[in-house]
């Protein structure tokens, strides 16, 4: 069997020595090589009957880096997984160990030796009665409710079409025809489109809105409706075909207003209320500016508790600071990652420490709370997560059925699923331990926190990117 030795340099440093003995290697080579020799027909032997030496001449030497790989492998992994190590990175050949030569024909004890990270052992701080926390209330204000009522009522309102009056939210729909010495140019480009003022250059809507219905005036088609380029103006405004290749020179054009609409809100009532809000959910205005205020504040809720549990991260690093194997850690890096540097090494190893250390505390927590990621909850999670590609409107069970079912093949997709809803399970717990103050805070002032607090993100996952993402706290059998 083979001989297995742990050697505990430090608390984070491991050697493993592991021996093969030359018996069972011998044994292992011997089965290979019968099973070559039954099939081998080489010349001037009888089929089965190749010799032994000559075999082990011409495939001896990859099979016997096979046996002691896959010896190897086995023997590593079921050693840490018996002894319970929770080990960093991956296991790596002790840097002064010797190069074992794989001689098919003088098989003999084979000893290696491996360095192992060891995650540190450690108590968390920082999630208990007497920790406390701040958590934002954004306060909704009337403006923001007011707003979004009108917006509301415009969506399922109607759309009327105006005599005369032109407003600056209108669609209008316009007829142009091509010039020629101020008059219209006889076969010239004639085309009719709409254009919907919201879009329309500052410029072109104040014109616009200057008219009425009936009216005709001349008007710089490239200045219509913004960031359009020339195709765009060539193929929608002018009607012309993609293999028209005729040059245009001029750019005013004369536009004639056919007609102009709008949307008409729909009106405050039973309707209205049943359609947008859901049936029976509201019946007075009064109720429908509350169930806004009541929606906006779940929604910033959320974005509260993702401020929050950054909040928590950041206070259980700076209370948990644990000890690292620095150097075996940069090795591994090195020697795992082929863009890797030792000069970005250096330059990203904090970032990636700290993203270690992270994975750490919170692996700890999910353990310590008992936390559990079943398929049901991959499944609800999928389930949300098609939902709210049709806004929540799709009722058909098994179109969402089978469109979780897809993904819940897809491997990386069911990993950040699994990480996702174990960090949402773990940030439940949290607030239900911890002490949590909340702060009122404008919705403005609130939004300005968010820009800041996504622009940090963004700079700290550039910084780990350079290494990888740091998660690596438990190793991976390959």
């Amino acid at each position: 069997m083979p001989n297995v030795v742990r050697e505990e340099i430090d608390n984070l440093n491991s050697v493993l020595t592991i021996v093969l003995e030359k018996a069972e290697v011998e044994n292992k080579l011997k089965t290979e090589l019968s099973k070559y020799r039954e099939k081998a027909q080489m010349k001037g032997f009888r089929k089965g009957k190749t010799p032994d030496a000559m075999l082990r001449k011409l495939y001896g030497k990859g099979l016997l880096a096979d046996i002691v790989n896959d010896s190897l492998q086995r023997q590593l992994y079921d050693y840490i997984i018996e002894n319970k190590l929770e080990v960093l990175g991956q296991p790596m050949p002790s840097e002064n160990h010797p190069e074992v030569d794989l001689d098919p024909l003088q098989v003999q004890d084979y000893t290696f030796k491996f360095d192992l990270g060891i995650a540190p052992e450690f108590e968390i701080k920082g999630i208990d009665a007497a920790s406390e926390y701040e958590k934002y209330a954004v306060e909704i204000g009337d403006e923001r409710v007011d707003e979004e009522l009108v917006k509301a009522r415009k969506r399922f309102g109607k759309r009327v079409v105006s005599e005369a009056e032109i407003f600056a939210e209108d669609m209008v729909k316009l007829q142009l025809a091509e010039l020629e010495a101020d008059t219209v140019k006889e076969a010239g480009i004639q085309n009719n489109f709409s254009l919907l003022l919201d879009n329309a250059e500052d410029g072109a809507k104040a014109i616009l809105t200057g008219h009425k219905v009936g009216d005709t005036l001349k008007m710089d088609v490239f200045e219509l409706e913004k960031d359009r380029d020339e195709a765009f103006v060539r193929r929608y405004f002018l009607g012309l075909e993609k293999e028209d290749d005729r040059e245009i020179t001029e750019r005013v054009y004369q536009i004639t207003i056919e007609e102009a609409s709008r949307i008409e809100p729909a009106e405050m009532g039973e309707e209205f209320y049943n359609t947008y809000f859901g049936e029976g959910r509201v019946s007075t205005e009064e109720e429908a500016r509350e169930a806004i205020r009541k929606d906006y504040g779940q929604f910033f809720d959320q974005q509260a508790n993702a401020l929050l549990f950054r909040d928590i991260q950041e206070r259980l690093l700076a209370e948990n600071q644990l000890p690292l194997p620095e150097a075996f850690l940069k090795r591994w890096i090195l020697t795992s990652n082929e863009k890797a540097t030792p000069e970005s090494v250096e330059d990203g190893f904090e970032a990636f420490a700290k993203s270690l250390e992270w994975s750490l505390i919170r692996n700890k927590a999910a353990r310590q709370f008992g936390i559990q990621v079943t398929e049901e909850d991959l499944k609800n999670y999928f389930a949300n997560r098609v939902l709210s590609y049709f806004g929540g409107q799709l009722s058909d069970m098994s179109m969402i059925n089978g469109m979780v079912d897809r993904l819940m093949q897809d491997e990386k997709q069911v990993d950040q699923a699994g990480d996702e809803v174990m960090l949402d399970k773990l940030q439940a717990a949290i607030n239900a331990i911890v002490t949590l103050n909340l702060k009122p805070v404008p919705e403005e002032e609130f939004l300005e926190i968010i820009r800041q607090a996504q622009a940090e993100a963004q700079a700290q996952q550039a910084a780990a990117d350079l290494l990888g993402d740091g998660d690596d706290d438990d190793f991976e059998e390959e």
